[in-house]
């Protein structure tokens, strides 16, 4: 027993310090990583976020950017910092489909990192060119069975969420299209409008204009619920294929060994963040809404994304790149 209180009494000073960081977090500045550049979403997400955290935690919230490499830069830089809770990473929707489209990653997607909250879900929407012969998902499957191989889709590009959603249908349909692959939803989206491609799957804040005018036909809402900003449109999954579901959703992780201390406090932080009135406009404005987890939610959700592209890119036989 004096022996046990004597290891007890050694240890405690060195746990002590960590202990009484974590009660006190945060005491200096948080980081939070994009890995693209200024301007996209998870830019436009992380800075109404950091002032909020400001306003919430006393302490200035910088968002810093380390874009490259399909977000693997910046996704790296995060694994190997120091899990204290001032290093953050606003995941963008390739970091659930990069383990199963990129060659090698140089951390691992679920040991590596742990979820802090969700942030924001973007519905992705499935629209065809208006002289389509298909006004829903149903009569796109039968037309498809009645034609393999004939009809296309497009895409933002290869191994991104979207192709894999796309792949994702053809698989649960039981059906066969060509894939056409771009170099961004833009460009892709032109071709749907102009027909020389039939349709494809693309968040939907990029797709209003072309809805609203005309120039797009929408089919379906790829969600299990249907959406706020087309009640009237079905989902995928009401055609029978009900576990579908294609988001263009974010989260705020950090690194797996981070307190939990620290990863509570960020959460609390956020429960209250992402229910303000003026967060809800301004993540409207950007075509998302406000998502909050609980942190096992948040990596139970990724777990899940993980597997569910890993299963689609085996049975495609997806080459890595």
């Amino acid at each position: 027993m004096k022996n046990l209180l004597k290891v007890c009494g050694l240890l405690l000073p060195l746990l002590l310090p960590g202990m009484t960081s974590a009660q006190n977090y945060p005491t200096k500045p948080i980081r939070i990583i994009t890995a693209f550049p200024p301007g996209g979403p998870t830019d436009l997400l992380a800075r109404p976020v950091g002032q909020k955290l400001l306003e919430a935690l006393g302490q200035p919230v910088i968002v810093d950017y380390k874009p490259g490499g399909n977000a693997i830069i910046g996704t790296d830089y995060v694994a190997k910092a120091a899990p204290d809770g001032y290093t953050l990473l606003l995941i963008p929707p390739s970091h659930t489909t990069n383990p199963s489209t990129q060659k090698s990653l140089p951390y691992d997607t679920l040991k590596d990192f742990t979820g802090v909250s969700m942030l924001a879900h973007g519905e992705v929407v499935l629209v065809a060119n208006p002289k389509f012969p298909a006004n829903s998902v149903k009569e796109l499957v039968a037309l498809a069975k009645s034609q393999p191989g004939k009809l296309n889709y497009a895409s933002s590009g290869t191994g991104g969420s979207l192709h894999l959603g796309a792949e994702l249908l053809k698989m649960v349909a039981g059906i066969d299209m060509v894939h056409i692959a771009y170099k961004g939803a833009g460009p892709a989206l032109m071709d749907v409008v102009a027909g020389t491609a039939d349709l494809m799957f693309i968040s939907a804040a990029p797709a209003v204009a072309q809805i609203k005018a005309g120039k797009v036909r929408l089919l379906a809402v790829a969600s299990v619920k249907r959406s706020t900003t087309y009640p009237d449109v079905p989902t995928v999954a009401e055609a029978g294929y009900t576990k579908f579901e294609v988001g263009s959703d974010y989260g705020l992780i950090a690194p797996a060994a981070t307190p939990r201390p620290v990863i509570n406090r960020l959460n609390g932080a956020l429960e209250k963040i992402l229910t303000t009135p003026d967060i809800k406009q301004v993540f409207n404005g950007l075509g998302v809404e406000p998502w909050w987890t609980t942190p096992e939610q948040h990596s139970a959700w990724i777990r899940d994304e993980v597997a569910k592209w890993a299963s689609v890119a085996k049975a495609i036989k997806y080459q890595p790149e």
